[in-house]
């Protein structure tokens, strides 16, 4: 079988790809929303093509979901709200003189992208299924850019009380697991669970789509 040509390592050798990346983040962060820059985007895409390979999932669609989770913000460039069918739209205006991508990785890739986000998103294949399980939780202090705002948001507070996060893959129990590490110091579980309760749920949506369990584990607790 032909190796699948396109990668998203490849990807971030295209300029234009990546101004489009940082200046999604450039009007997020105006806007006082976490980091949703390079680095957000370069972990879900590996997380998200990690999950399908640990699945045995064919490669077209393990590097489909990594491209997806590379591009899935650019959006935010036009606005924060609908920024996933946006981001969709531009992705395919970014790739679809790729001779390496066919109308259905063209397809696939929208669809996955435009269905990332938790109020509007419904995974229905491999490739948005891994995709909205890595962005959801990349959950960590890393995100946040300014530590004076924890006491006010607990968006950031939450955030910054996570030193540690992965992803746990249990290929023979067929379990898909959030492993975080919390400063209970700074915020609890309950305020985790009290901003990300919707967010959690929708990995447990697209963790079925996977023939999968979704589950969290919290301090060495398994949830």
């Amino acid at each position: 079988m032909e190796k699948f040509r396109l990668t998203y390592k490849e990807l971030l050798k295209d300029e234009k790809v990546t101004f489009y990346i940082e200046r999604a983040d450039f009007f997020l962060q105006n806007m006082g929303y976490t980091y949703h820059g390079l680095k957000h985007v370069v972990w879900v895409a590996g997380k998200a093509k990690g999950i399908l390979e640990k699945l045995n999932y064919p490669e077209r669609e393990a590097e489909l979901a990594g491209i997806a989770g590379l591009l899935h913000d650019i959006g935010n460039i036009v606005s924060r709200h609908n920024h996933a069918q946006t981001s969709a739209l531009l992705a395919y205006q970014l790739l679809k003189n790729r001779k390496e991508l066919t109308e259905e990785d063209l397809t696939e890739l929208m669809y996955a992208i435009g269905n990332h986000e938790s109020d509007t998103g419904v995974p229905v294949t491999p490739v948005a299924a891994a995709v909205v399980i890595a962005d959801k939780c990349h959950v960590t202090r890393n995100r946040v850019r300014n530590r004076n705002h924890l006491k006010e948001d607990i968006h950031d507070r939450v955030n910054y009380a996570i030193y540690y996060n992965d992803i746990e893959i249990d290929t023979q129990k067929r379990v898909i697991k959030l492993v975080i590490k919390m400063d209970t110091r700074i915020s609890d579980i309950l305020e985790f669970f009290s901003i990300f309760k919707e967010r959690m749920e929708m990995c447990k949506t697209a963790s079925e789509v996977l023939n999968c369990q979704f589950r969290i584990k919290i301090n060495d607790t398994d949830l």
